[in-house]
């Protein structure tokens, strides 16, 4: 990788490389061309290659778009099942902090 690419654990280059697998695998399976794909997407034709290559510089709105063009469930395997995680997961935010910091308390250090 280049210098100029934020270090990526071992886990995240092999998921980015599985998932772009998976969509030139469904992008083949339904007889769609690259050119295609990419017209779909609104991008180069280079980026669907360095997508399906699993390349961490393609944005993420980009490939989970490619995978739902191609047919491959995003979190849940139907709309259904992404609403029911999506409410879970409101419900999760309602209990959290709003903020992952504290917030900082001024020392009073006059003595």
């Amino acid at each position: 990788m280049p210098d100029n690419v934020t270090t990526l654990s071992t886990g995240t280059v092999n998921a980015l490389r599985t998932l772009g697998a998976m969509i030139k695998a469904a992008r083949l399976e339904r007889g769609m061309s690259q050119a295609e794909l990419s017209q779909r997407l609104g991008v180069s034709r280079y980026t669907v290659i360095s997508l399906e290559k699993g390349d961490p510089k393609v944005s993420v709105g980009s490939v989970f778009e490619a995978a739902t063009i191609v047919g491959i469930p995003l979190l849940a395997a139907d709309q259904r099942e992404l609403g029911k995680l999506a409410t879970t997961v409101a419900n999760l935010t309602t209990v959290l902090p709003e903020r992952g910091r504290r917030k900082k308390v001024a020392l009073d250090d006059d003595f």
